[in-house]
């Protein structure tokens, strides 16, 4: 390691006077810093209840565009006016302590890494880190309780000194992925008093819930009454639709078979509410037990056969690396996108995975198909009895009705896209009743967070396999705008700290520079290697 990368790691540079940061006041493109440049503030020393951070790398997410597009009437920001309260975005960050105040230098010390978890929590408000805190999209940082001692504790987890900037930066986008997988539903009742919705009462439930509420199908509650656990007894759907409105957050509708063989019928489903308010609906028997036992799994099957739809952008090509690198992950994975280029893309990204395990990659790009029969043929042409995992990338209904056909009984469906709350889609009753459970989540959590990191640290998880670009700070406009048209089908990372970096594709970069590029993968992907020779060559100060 140089000495100009060893003072970097130990903050022994000069720290300036003034440090440059992309401040949003406003929505759109135009109102992300000023005259298309970022705006030039004081640095100054850290109050006692904060410290300062330097931004060593971030990466751009697409929720940070959510943000140009909606400006200060963003729901994370509260109608905030940003043309007089300017924010900072980013928030899949690494970081470095510069200086601690006074209530924090016992803890905080010069030198400290840490990545940060954005969903902070203090006092019972969310404020967000590159929302309401102030993000990465700039060189310097403070934080203060709201972060260091907030309601889940602090919200800075500690990276080793030698771990990759990068990589550990996008612990933070892969926390979310890892997350959907990781999630402990409810899979039979909690509360000892759950809604029965019979006709018929099975007097095994009534013994294992003798408190339970029995209700007719049409003996509805008070409107705006809501239950976490609602048992149903159905025959052709329609009872599940009118009861669905009766589940709280968080809660879970358990279907009972009440026919030996179920309809081809579909139910109407906001499908919204499963991926931001974590209601399921889950079936596979005609009792609670066999319901329990069809639904306990929320991984990818090992040896199965799973279907990625719409994974060609950078989240998707997360989940499908995923999937690649699992040691007991399954046999065949198959991949669709709308773009031949991003599919082309992930198959020499993946070439060295491939070599690792007996797996089979199948891409498949939609727009060689002509119409929707063909190409559903072809899909299910690949796996005989369906797919034990669907994963959907893209927020479209139709989809949500597609991935839920082609699982196999007992499949496991992965909602990823974000789907806005009020989007009905129609779904399959029998594969319900076959045991198909169906999932969404939105965000991470810091265990999650911490999951990532650790699997980076240990070597498990290459996260710069996800990076699709590079640049410096001032480079993080275009970044922004390629992020909103999807220009890139991986991450795009900046480092602040390097300022006139242009942004640059990882295929360009042997070419613009090849002192870096020599240090790329076998399959062209980022390394720990190529940011360590970028930081020694680009580093604005001298040795």
């Amino acid at each position: 390691m140089s000495d100009k990368l060893q003072k970097f790691r130990n903050v022994e540079h000069p720290i300036p006077e003034q440090y440059y940061a992309w401040q949003v006041f406003g929505s759109g493109l135009e109102n992300i810093g000023k005259d298309g440049k970022p705006v030039l503030l004081p640095l100054r020393e850290p109050h006692d209840n904060e410290i300062l951070l330097r931004i060593d790398a971030l990466g751009i997410c697409l929720s940070d565009i959510k943000i140009v597009n909606l400006g200060g009437n963003h729901p994370r920001l509260r109608g905030r006016n940003l043309a007089e309260e300017p924010i900072v975005l980013g928030h899949e960050c690494a970081v470095t302590v510069v200086k601690a105040g006074s209530q924090w230098e016992d803890r905080f010390k010069k030198g400290d890494r840490f990545i940060v978890q954005a969903d902070i929590y203090y006092k019972g408000i969310g404020y967000a880190f590159g929302y309401l805190i102030p993000g990465g999209m700039q060189q310097y940082t403070y934080l203060d309780e709201k972060a260091l001692a907030g309601d889940d504790g602090c919200y800075l987890l500690p990276v080793r000194p030698t771990t990759g900037y990068s990589a550990s930066a996008l612990a933070e986008p892969w926390a979310c992925v890892e997350m959907s997988y990781r999630l402990e539903d409810r899979i039979y009742p909690e509360a000892d008093n759950p809604w029965y919705i019979t006709t018929s009462p099975d007097p095994q439930i009534l013994k294992d819930f003798p408190n339970a509420k029995v209700l007719s199908p049409n003996q509805f509650p008070t409107e705006g009454e809501t239950s976490k656990d609602i048992i149903i007894q159905v025959s052709d759907g329609k009872e599940i639709e009118a009861w669905l409105k009766y589940l709280a957050p968080y809660g879970t509708m358990y279907v009972l078979d009440s026919v030996d063989e179920m309809p081809d019928a579909y139910i109407s489903v906001d499908v919204g509410s499963v991926h931001y308010e974590y209601k399921r609906i889950i079936g596979g028997g005609k009792t609670l037990k066999e319901i329990k036992e069809k639904n306990v799994r929320s991984d990818l099957l090992p040896g199965g056969i799973a279907l990625f739809i719409g994974a060609g952008g950078p989240m998707g090509q997360m989940h499908v690396q995923r999937a690649l690198e699992k040691t007991d992950g399954p046999m065949k994975v198959v991949v669709t996108d709308l773009d031949s280029g991003r599919l082309e893309h992930l198959r020499v990204r993946s070439a060295e995975l491939l070599k690792k395990r007996p797996v089979e990659l199948i891409t498949v790009c939609t727009k060689d198909f002509p119409d929707a029969s063909s190409l559903n043929k072809h899909l299910e042409s690949l796996t005989p009895n369906g797919y034990t995992d669907v994963v959907l990338l893209a927020p479209v209904p139709a989809l949500v009705t597609q991935a839920v056909d082609f699982s196999a009984p007992c499949g496991f469906v992965n909602l990823f896209a974000g789907l806005g709350i009020g989007t009905v889609a129609n779904v399959s009753l029998k594969k319900i009743c076959e045991g198909v459970k169906i999932i969404g989540c939105s965000g991470s959590r810091i265990s999650d967070l911490s999951h990532v990191l650790q699997s980076i640290e240990n070597g498990s998880r290459d996260t710069n396999r996800s990076v699709a670009a590079i640049g410096g700070l001032f480079s993080a406009h275009e970044g922004l705008k390629a992020v909103k048209e999807a220009q890139f089908p991986g991450k795009i990372v900046i480092y602040p700290q390097i300022l006139d970096l242009p942004l640059i594709s990882l295929e360009k970069i042997p070419e613009i520079l090849p002192e870096v590029g020599q240090y790329l993968s076998k399959d062209g992907t980022w390394t720990q290697q190529a940011e360590e020779k970028l930081l020694e060559r680009y580093l604005p100060w001298n040795d």
